[in-house]
């Protein structure tokens, strides 16, 4: 079995050397188990801010279109409009450089604020031309965010199917959009996905990220916990094993 390291994967004594399976530390927040109708509220842990999406995009829900939703399910994402997060998110982080407000943006999903994100990341001199990659150190930045692991699992064209189970908020998006949360997980930007529930979904999602090569051991040992203490929480630890 191979231990997750912040920078390496080493073999744990006294386990097989050829065996497939990882070892991840994860870091859970002690409001981990409230339900989806009682979000994570804003919190303030020292010098560092805590804005959940969920409260604030709450705020601007579409009532008038509600009623299309029963036939037009994929609808629902119009409930929680784009435009609405990306204009929240951009007075989030405005306001977190302008007033040196050191913030931890929950559940964004949208690549339009990645792309914010980026800008500012390379700004700090964070990006590796060698690897195409970012490299932050997570305790420097005035901003960081996390993807909420729904947002990753599920996208668009499941609302057919899967109706009033996957109606989150913030909303599950298209699939470009679904597609463009891997891609800035992997390249260093994310620094969190965000999980209220460790459960069975959840866990064999992971392990499919990983079987699949969607998400690297490394990328996936620093959004579960490494990015994390960098930015300062001290949250419950548990571990996480993943065959491949």
């Amino acid at each position: 079995m191979k231990k997750i390291y912040p920078d390496k994967i080493l073999n744990i004594p006294n386990t097989d050397l050829y065996d497939q399976k990882f070892l991840f530390d994860v870091l859970i927040p002690e409001i981990q188990n409230l339900s989806q109708e009682s979000p994570q509220p804003p919190l303030l842990k020292g010098e560092l801010r805590v804005v959940d999406l969920w409260e604030e995009l709450k705020k601007c829900k579409n009532e008038d279109i509600l009623d299309q939703v029963k036939q037009k399910p994929a609808m629902y994402s119009n409930v929680y409009a784009p435009k609405d997060e990306l204009q929240i998110f951009t007075e989030i982080f405005e306001h977190a450089l302008t007033t040196g407000t050191k913030t931890h943006i929950i559940w964004i999903t949208l690549d339009a604020e990645i792309k914010m994100l980026e800008e500012y990341y390379e700004s700090l001199g964070f990006m590796r031309e060698d690897i195409n990659c970012f490299a932050p150190d997570f305790s420097v930045p005035l901003v960081t965010v996390s993807v909420n692991i729904e947002n990753l699992i599920w996208k668009g064209s499941d609302y057919k199917a899967q109706r009033e189970s996957i109606f989150f908020l913030p909303p599950v998006r298209e699939s470009w959009e679904n597609k463009a949360m891997f891609k800035w997980i992997n390249r260093g930007v994310v620094a969190r996905i965000q999980m209220k529930n460790f459960w069975e979904t959840e866990t064999e999602f992971l392990n499919m990220c990983i079987r699949e090569e969607k998400i690297l051991p490394l990328t996936l040992g620093k959004v579960l916990k490494y990015n994390l203490e960098q930015i300062g929480f001290c949250w419950e630890e548990r571990e996480l094993f993943v065959e491949y």
